[in-house]
């Protein structure tokens, strides 16, 4: 039987990352990717979605000042990750993000599986400055989305 998730490879560019000493509408894990990693982890999503529970690890890239100059928000990040491990757990009811070392751990499941991946099409097209919500508790920091600097997505209109 072909395993599709094993035979997944990521393309692009995938930044993460969180800010040091955020204010509440600051606070929550941050996403921005050129089109072919958010294709990528989309592609990546939809092999998981409704399957065994499985896992893949990302490569991150380093989050650059000018990638941290799309939300206009002076502050630093809260340190570099090399990887990010997305977890599938059909049952888990949340998106999670747990620092491990350098690399980020993500689980997620069924419920709230397409509207991260929805989320990544927006970013793939030049969308950005949204977040989603990560559980059904209103308290929950967001994970917001952001589009990557320099790129044109619409012949020009975003640059």
């Amino acid at each position: 039987m072909r395993n599709w998730i094993n035979e997944w490879q990521q393309e692009g560019l995938l930044h993460v990352w969180r800010y040091a000493n955020a204010k509440h509408h600051w606070r929550g894990w941050h996403f921005a990717a050129d089109p072919a990693g958010s294709r990528s982890v989309r592609n990546l999503l939809d092999r998981m979605l409704a399957g065994e529970p499985s896992h893949r690890t990302l490569k991150l890239a380093a989050v650059t000042d000018a990638v941290l100059s799309v939300p206009n928000y002076a502050q630093k990040n809260a340190g570099q990750f090399e990887k990010l491990r997305i977890e599938y757990r059909p049952d888990f009811e949340n998106l999670r993000i747990t620092p491990e070392g350098a690399a980020l751990m993500m689980t997620i499941g069924d419920q709230r599986m397409r509207k991260l991946a929805a989320a990544f099409a927006d970013v793939e097209i030049g969308g950005g400055d949204f977040g989603i919500e990560t559980s059904s508790d209103r308290n929950a920091d967001p994970w917001m989305f952001w589009w990557m600097p320099n790129i044109n997505y619409y012949d020009g209109k975003r640059l």
